[in-house]
């Protein structure tokens, strides 16, 4: 029997990761609700949405010479950083010459993506366009467009055409020769794999997180374009993928893992980002395992995940057993005409929250090395300790120390330097970390809110180094 295939764009704007959505369940505004498989309390969080006067990058690398006009009356040209000046809730035009490149929210970052609109074949074009564009022709370290090129730009290009036609359309060619730019136009490949470089290393502006009371999620990548990052996790156990087939084992519980990430495709919802692992507790979440429709991307605000799923029916438990397990059976079809309804699910991170000079923030215990023990105190009170390395710092711990995380609730009193941790929901590096010890530990901040000075019971003191903000 032939599948017929429909999706749907029914996006879920939530603020809860993609690794772990299979185990939350969204609700709107800006806010999230979260429910455990195994039915766990909810909490909800809702975020505040910038307001105000703010600055864009806009990027494929930095683009330079775009014309822009933000709805508040905002307008101008990005300049060497690909800057422009917007107000949050505006729409902001871009165009080169007399070619509009697209109408976009704005936002503190703007790529060919946002612009393309879900056009596959314009996403493409316009990096063919902007890169052939650039003054030297190497993309690399900027992309800088001149008047006399914009001004060589009309809306005889055809933004939607075939990308293989396009770049090596006459057209193209006219405007390179009247910018007087001596370089070729840019093969589609030589634009792809340009733009492919651009997947991991947009995400290292933020650490991002994902938090409530119950659960946590954090994502940090290099800002050395390496692609290295860390990401830890506490979620409780699931044995169903992001469509709910559920099986027998589990395949993702909290964790740690850490690794290489590298982008392997893309399309208008984002990249398609792997992450070969060094360290990989959290069994199939995370990086390690993205899926074929996965796509990651981020507007500054949020890391945007998007998935392509089986949109859910009812179904009917014929069991004690299954009602327990929910165990999953394929889709029955009542003909091969009848179409397997998919549909666009959206998840979101946000940035982590900061307080210059109190704990809240991220804090490593090695300022240059992404896989290190890392703590992040979250405003809710909570805490998540993110260990990659698992070494005991005792002689007693030798034989039960591992890589893991650890989540439990905090209390911080500034005036006494004084941190205590309390009622560990997850333990997952063995008996070190926090868990190991009791009472309070030290905590004293420097004044410049940059390091501080930890503490714990029977180990000696360690500075730790503020990697937020």
């Amino acid at each position: 029997m032939t599948l017929n295939q429909k999706i749907r764009k029914n996006l879920w704007a939530c603020m809860v990761p993609a690794a772990i959505a299979v185990g939350l369940t969204a609700c709107d505004d800006g806010s999230i609700s979260s429910s455990s498989s195994n039915e766990s309390a909810t909490v909800t969080r809702t975020r505040a949405m910038p307001t105000g006067a703010g600055t864009g990058v806009l990027m494929n690398s930095p683009v330079s010479g775009v014309s822009y006009t933000a709805s508040s009356g905002k307008k101008g040209v990005t300049n060497e950083k690909g800057h422009f000046d917007f107000n949050y809730g505006d729409t902001v035009e871009f165009k080169l010459g007399g070619l509009t490149l697209g109408k976009v929210r704005g936002t503190p970052v703007v790529t060919p993506m946002d612009l393309a609109e879900g056009d596959d074949k314009k996403l493409l074009n316009l990096l063919v366009l902007l890169q052939s564009l650039d003054t030297d022709g190497d993309a690399s370290n900027g992309i800088t467009i001149t008047e006399e090129a914009a001004a060589a730009v009309s809306n005889a290009i055809k933004l939607n055409s075939d990308p293989e036609a396009f770049a090596s359309s006459a057209e193209l060619q006219s405007v390179l020769e009247a910018a007087g730019i001596e370089h070729a136009a840019k093969t589609t490949d030589d634009a792809r794999a340009h733009f492919m470089i651009s997947g991991v290393t947009t995400l290292s502006t933020q650490l991002w997180v994902n938090y409530n009371d119950s659960t946590a999620y954090v994502l940090r990548v290099s800002s050395d374009d390496s692609g290295e990052y860390l990401q830890g996790q506490a979620t409780p156990d699931d044995s169903c993928d992001e469509n709910r087939v559920c099986g027998g084992r589990t395949i993702i519980q909290a964790g740690v893992e850490h690794g290489v990430a590298k982008a392997t495709e893309f399309d208008t919802r984002g990249f398609k980002i792997l992450g070969e692992t060094t360290i990989d507790t959290n069994l199939k979440a995370g990086l390690s395992d993205p899926g074929p429709t996965r796509r990651v991307r981020t507007d500054g605000l949020d890391l945007i995940n998007t998935d392509i799923v089986t949109v859910q029916r009812e179904r009917a438990q014929k069991s004690v057993f299954g009602e327990m397990f929910h165990i999953a059976k394929p889709i029955e079809l009542s003909d091969e005409n009848e179409v397997v309804e998919k549909e666009i699910k959206e998840t979101r991170l946000s940035r982590i929250d900061n307080d210059p000079t109190g704990i809240v923030g991220a804090w490593a215990y090695d300022a240059d090395v992404i896989k290190t023990k890392t703590l992040v105190f979250f405003p809710n009170n909570r805490m998540l300790l993110i260990d990659p390395v698992g070494e005991a710092t005792r002689e007693n711990q030798a034989r039960c120390a591992k890589p893991g995380v650890e989540f439990a609730s905090y209390n911080y009193n500034k005036g006494s330097n004084q941190l205590k941790i309390s009622g560990f929901t997850y333990n997952t590096d063995g008996c070190i970390g926090f868990s190991g010890s009791d009472g309070a530990h030290g905590f004293t901040i420097n004044p410049d809110g940059n390091t501080a000075k930890l503490e714990k019971h029977g180990e000696e003191p360690v500075t730790v180094y503020r990697i937020s903000g």
